[in-house]
C-alpha cells in the first residue's frame, strides 16, 4: 500500500517539484511544494527570505512548513534541497512518510538551472557550466548523507512517474511487515 505522503528529496535542480505533480497525478494525489508553503506564509519570495532574514530563519519557516505536511494526506511533497539536512527533518520525513531521493546526474542538473541557478540563494551565479557542476558537486557531496537516509533511491536524467512508482512499489513490498 502507498503511504499518504511521499517526500521527494534531492538537489535543487533535479526535478522533485516536476515529479511530484507526475507522481501525484499518477497517484490521484495532491502536490505540494514546500518552498511554495514557506514563500505563502511568508509574503516572499526564497530569495528574499533569505536576503532579509537570513537563512537560520528560513530554515525555521521551511520546518514548520514541514511539520505541517505530516498532518496531510495523499500528497507528494517536493521538499527544498537543503530541508532534509537540517536538524531532525529527515528523521521526521522517514516518520511520517516515504522518503524518494532523486539522484539525477549533476551536468543534468546544471543544464537544467543553467542561468536560474543565481536565483537560488545557495548557488551563486556561475560563470561557465563546469563553475556549475563544481557547486553542485561540494553541495551533494555536503548533503549526501542526507539524502541518502530515504528509504527509495532513484537514478538516473529521464525519470518519470511510473519508474518512481514502481520503485517505491518495489520499496514496499520488500519491506512489509
Amino acid at each position: 500500500m502507498i503511504p499518504l505522503r511521499i517526500y521527494l528529496v534531492g538537489l535543487p535542480g533535479s526535478g522533485k517539484t516536476t515529479m511530484a505533480t507526475m507522481l501525484a497525478n499518477r497517484l490521484v494525489y495532491q502536490p505540494i511544494d514546500l518552498d511554495d508553503l514557506v514563500q505563502q506564509a511568508e509574503g516572499l519570495s526564497i530569495p528574499e527570505i533569505f536576503a532579509q532574514h537570513g537563512e537560520d530563519y528560513f530554515r525555521q519557516k521551511e520546518k514548520e512548513a514541514l511539520k505541517r505536511t505530516f498532518a496531510m494526506s495523499r500528497v507528494v511533497v517536493a521538499t527544498g534541497g537543503g530541508t532534509p539536512c537540517f536538524g531532525d527533518n529527515m528523521a521526521q520525513i522517514n516518520k511520517n512518510g516515504l522518503a524518494v531521493f532523486l539522484n539525477i546526474p549533476l551536468a543534468v542538473i546544471a543544464g537544467r538551472l543553467g542561468r536560474q541557478a543565481g536565483q537560488r540563494p545557495l548557488l551563486h551565479q556561475a560563470e561557465e557550466d563546469e563553475d556549475l557542476v563544481e557547486q553542485l558537486k561540494a553541495l551533494y557531496k555536503k548533503r549526501f548523507s542526507f539524502y541518502d537516509q530515504a528509504e527509495v533511491s532513484v537514478s538516473g536524467q529521464d525519470l518519470n512517474a511510473d519508474y518512481v512508482y514502481n520503485k517505491m512499489r518495489q520499496y514496499l513490498e520488500e519491506n512489509q511487515d
